[in-house]
């Protein structure tokens, strides 16, 4: 097996940074950060402030690299990764009241359980599975109890989708038949082809997932699966912003102005960040604004 590197105290990680060129105007401040963020963590936000050396092949900083840009391209990524949690949040929300709603009127209160009001009857089994295990992880929850106890285990589709995780009701929607999802795409996110809200659901799900975990979205070179997106943009699709333009599409409208807001008051706050590294169009701003 391949050596790994070796250990280096906070004070060893300090002077490689230095050594490479970094300038650190507070040593005291960036040893906080080393201490409280990981080396490795950080180090990823300066990958766009370093290239390999002609002569050493090492690591080295381009000119003028300093740590406060490393703070300011994390602090963005935290405040991105904010914007995209709130929305995802709502689009969560909105998706399990429009199924709810939606199959409760079609096929009744449990209508559900009804593999033939499903395209594929091996992942209805699957969401049939997994929603067991969720009631079982949440029967100390008073809405879970009550129908329990007092109904006996009859749990309407509007209370089991508060159950599902957002992954699990996207997957949901999904097999829908296929009739039946483009019947609420129409008629709850006002788009013709279902096959977008698929695309647009699994995505907000996906992005959802990177910012509560942590993960970066600065200097991300591939998303995946890619946004669907018209022809003229669709290459922004494997991109962040490609993300940006799904979870924008499943906002209600009223939402969607501060969605953007939120994103834009990113790159404000935190002049490091470049538009391109998130693979953000010159005319982002319009683009959420025509499509």
């Amino acid at each position: 097996m391949p050596e790994t590197k070796s250990f280096c105290t906070y004070e060893q990680q300090l002077q490689i940074l230095k050594r490479r060129g970094l300038s650190i105007a507070d040593d005291a401040l960036a040893l906080q950060w080393l201490r409280e963020k990981n080396y490795y963590r950080l180090s990823a936000y300066s990958l766009t402030l370093r290239h390999k050396s002609p002569s050493t092949g090492e690591d080295e900083f381009l000119k003028d690299s300093s740590f406060s840009t490393i703070i300011d391209l994390y602090q963005f990524d935290e405040q991105f990764r904010a914007a995209i949690s709130h929305a995802a949040a709502i689009a969560e929300t909105n998706l399990k009241a429009y199924i709810a709603y939606y199959h409760a009127r079609q096929y009744g209160p449990v209508g559900y359980l009804d593999g033939n009001h499903f395209e594929d009857p091996w992942r209805h089994a699957k969401l049939l599975n997994g929603l067991s295990k969720s009631l079982g992880l949440r029967k100390d929850e008073p809405f879970v109890l009550h129908h329990h106890k007092d109904l006996n285990d009859v749990y309407p589709v509007w209370v089991i989708v508060e159950v599902l995780t957002f992954d699990q009701v996207s997957m949901m929607y999904r097999n829908l038949l296929p009739e039946d999802r483009a019947a609420i795409a129409r008629e709850f996110y006002g788009i013709s082809s279902r096959e977008y809200i698929e695309n647009w659901t699994h995505c907000a799900v996906v992005a959802r997932n990177i910012a509560a975990h942590g993960s970066r979205f600065y200097h991300r070179q591939r998303v995946n699966p890619p946004a669907r997106m018209p022809k003229p943009i669709n290459s922004y699709g494997t991109k962040p912003f490609g993300y940006v333009y799904a979870l924008w599409h499943l906002l209600p409208i009223p939402d969607r102005s501060a969605f953007v807001n939120a994103v834009h008051d990113c790159f404000i706050a935190h002049p490091s960040a470049q538009l391109s590294e998130l693979g953000f169009p010159d005319n982002w701003l319009d683009i959420l604004t025509v499509h």
